[in-house]
């Protein structure tokens, strides 16, 4: 891999010590920007760093893979970050903030090491220097890739590590090896930093098994014994690469963590291409850049096709990259400065850079100095420029992001830390460093470390009702002492009438990386919740089951300022079909509705009808009630005249219907089965209001 440096030891170390210096200084350029922009601090851009962080933490304690203290999951997207982060945590044991800063110096060092590895492997691969120099400036001055390096996350050691792995791939195949050794580590380390590299193996895999043999006119014998020879490497990648998923399978029950699981959209959702798949290299650089970078991927392609000893992965890997993330998910390609698909930017940077390189291979002109030497310096230097001028607003977003953060997140940890007891847990949809901070247990409400919320919410489309009502039962089974969201993230439960009670609100200006300006902390008033936990006492119990699996489990009878209300507590003993009306009548002894002359004379009946739980457009349909649900339903039958809810021998009929049939259900097991309702005698359960 190296043989070409050996060669050339000064311009060696003249190229990559120029591509480290303009990295080095554009990375000193944003620290000091940030830093006077927040006081003298550098910090997290996002919140997912804190989450790393706490893995850490915890694996350097001693206590494995927990995020809630002695509690094990498989929440951590990128196992080797997280080993990596352990190693000074264990050795400086640094405190909270120092931990963060520990996490953005080594992804700052990533960010160096790309430029450093892009300019290596493309000179290494086409044989010219002025090509991997060419692209590891590009990359380096890459605003977007410079954000990735102070983000704290393993964005750049990921990036690395792929194009380390290709480009050991590619000298396996150099040496006529399918998989070698130090080939199986690479990417078996890759896989663990990131599961997307699953993609790339197998990519290596079809490449060194069908791709290189079939170009190569390989007899059937041959390749066998070329497979049968990478035992070493299949063995590395083996060991080391299932690992991980062997512990999240005893963890939680599943070989990928459980961020995939709660993330992933595939077969859910359709990327909007070809838009999606170019967006990030547009705004990045141009549209002349991704023209260049479509040449380039052509050439590379064409020369694999008639050269021994090359490999497609270093042409196809960044398309295949791009289009595995955006189907496991849309809407990732804009997602936190698209970092789902950064990896991909030093791979385009070079396949632009051998499209320039293949237009001055034409012979277009007979002037040599003007096309191998005037044509490439000025295409790449149009390039670099683009490239900075777009890129340098980055700069900027790098210290706006670390202040919002400070201003949400952290300041939010800071208040749970202060509001709340050890003890006592709290739910949140962002979870790492309001977690960190106060060191409260958690119930992740998108199940990144705490898989119970991916088993209940697993069929449900996130901003509905369905889902809001799976997250309220889980609360409901583990209840927090506050719930912090975005509240538009949860548009029905933070809605639901009295449910949620604010308590405070953190709030960030203008536009943002994180899921919203304004994060509402909410105290949960259970009695208000959709559905509750255990019948109150005080009440009467009923035990009439109707059809559907609806059981009337007990009621209560009230006088109240204007009528009667009637409480009811329905459970559910299965999910419904339908959904149905309740009906609650005031009837007379032989039990005829009671129908009364209202002040203008005019007949009106006593009775409530509506969906269970209606208020204004608010209702809760019983096609949403689950098995063990318990829900409070009060209904008023309103009349002025209390006087007729203490009249002897009234009674209350109670039940249920399709509407606008009103085909009623009938009553499969109580005091009378077989009938369409629930007789319930009035005078012996009544209650005055006040």
């Amino acid at each position: 891999m190296f043989d070409i440096f050996r060669q050339y030891p000064r311009r060696t170390l003249i190229v990559m010590l120029a591509v480290a210096a303009i990295a080095s200084i554009y990375l000193a350029i944003t620290v000091r920007f940030t830093m006077e922009q927040n006081d003298g601090h550098i910090g997290a851009l996002l919140d997912d760093t804190w989450i790393h962080v706490r893995f850490a933490e915890h694996l350097s304690e001693g206590q494995g893979l927990a995020y809630n203290e002695g509690e094990l999951t498989s929440g951590a997207t990128s196992l080797l970050w997280v080993l990596t982060l352990a190693i000074p945590f264990t050795i400086f044991d640094p405190g909270i903030f120092s931990q963060v800063d520990i996490a953005i110096a080594m992804s700052a060092v990533g960010y160096v090491l790309t430029a450093l590895a892009i300019t290596a492997f493309g000179w290494w691969a086409t044989r010219r220097a002025w090509i991997g120099f060419a692209a590891g400036l590009i990359t380096a001055l890459t605003g977007r890739y410079i954000w990735m390096g102070l983000t704290g996350m393993e964005i750049t050691t990921f990036t690395t590590l792929c194009i380390l792995s290709i480009w050991s791939h590619m000298q396996d195949i150099r040496d006529r090896r399918s998989l070698g050794w130090r080939t199986g580590i690479l990417l078996a380390l890759t896989t663990l930093a990131r599961p997307e590299a699953y993609l790339l193996t197998a990519l290596v895999g079809l490449d060194a098994v069908i791709f290189v043999p079939l170009r190569d006119e390989t007899t059937r014998q041959a390749r066998n014994q070329r497979i049968l020879g990478s035992w070493r490497g299949i063995i590395a990648y083996s060991l080391l690469a299932g690992s991980y998923p062997l512990a999240n399978l005893l963890i939680d029950g599943y070989p990928l963590p459980n961020t995939f699981r709660a993330k992933s959209q595939l077969g859910n959702e359709t990327p909007d291409l070809p838009r999606a798949f170019f967006w990030m290299a547009n705004v990045d650089h141009g549209a002349f850049f991704i023209v260049l970078a479509g040449i380039g991927t052509l050439y590379i392609l064409w020369l694999t096709w008639r050269r021994k000893g090359t490999s497609i992965t270093w042409a196809l890997w960044p398309s295949v990259f791009i289009l595995g993330v955006l189907f496991l998910g849309a809407e990732r390609y804009v997602v936190n400065h698209s970092r789902y698909i950064a990896p991909s930017i030093p791979f385009n940077a070079l396949a632009a850079v051998v499209g320039v390189w293949a237009i001055s291979r034409l012979r277009w002109t007979s002037l040599m100095w003007l096309r191998q030497y005037l044509l490439p310096i000025g295409l790449v230097g149009i390039l670099a420029v683009v490239t900075f001028a777009r890129g340098e607003k980055n700069v900027h977003q790098v210290a706006n992001d670390v202040k919002q953060l400070r201003r949400m997140h952290v300041q939010a940890g800071y208040w749970f830390d202060a509001t709340t007891q050890p003890d006592e847990a709290i739910a949140l949809n962002d979870v790492g460093a309001m977690v960190h901070i106060s060191d409260r247990r958690v119930i992740d409400l998108e199940g990144l470390v705490y898989p119970e919320v991916i088993e209940a919410t697993n069929d449900t489309a996130d901003y509905t009702c369905e889902h809001d009502l799976q997250l309220a039962r889980v609360m409901l089974k583990d209840p927090p002492r506050f719930i912090g969201v975005f509240p538009w993230f949860y548009p029905c439960l933070t809605e639901w009438p009295g449910a949620l009670q604010p308590e405070t609100i953190f709030t960030i200006r203008g536009p943002t990386v994180l899921a919203g300006g304004e994060l509402v902390i909410y105290y949960p008033v259970w009695e208000n919740w959709p559905m509750l936990g255990s019948l109150p006492p005080e009440i009467t119990l009923s035990g009439a089951r109707f059809a559907d699996s609806i059981e009337l489990a007990a009621y209560n009878f009230q006088v109240v300022e204007n009528g009667l209300e009637v409480t009811l507590w329905w459970q559910a003993h299965g999910q419904p079909d339908e959904d149905y009306h309740v009906f609650v009548h005031l009837v007379d002894q032989r039990g005829h509705l009671v129908t009364l002359p209202d002040t203008s004379g005019a007949l009106q009946t006593l009775q409530h009808d509506s969906q269970p739980q209606e208020r204004g457009y608010h209702y809760f349909p019983t096609s949403w009630w689950r098995d063990g649900d318990i829900i409070r339903d009060t209904h008023i039958i309103q009349w002025d005249d209390l006087s007729i809810f203490t009249q002897p021998g009234y009674q209350i009929n109670v039940g249920l219907y399709r509407f606008p049939s009103g085909e009623r259900l009938v009553v499969r097991d109580g005091p009378l089965p077989d009938q369409d309702h629930v007789t319930i005698p009035l005078a012996l359960n009544i209650r005055r209001w006040g």
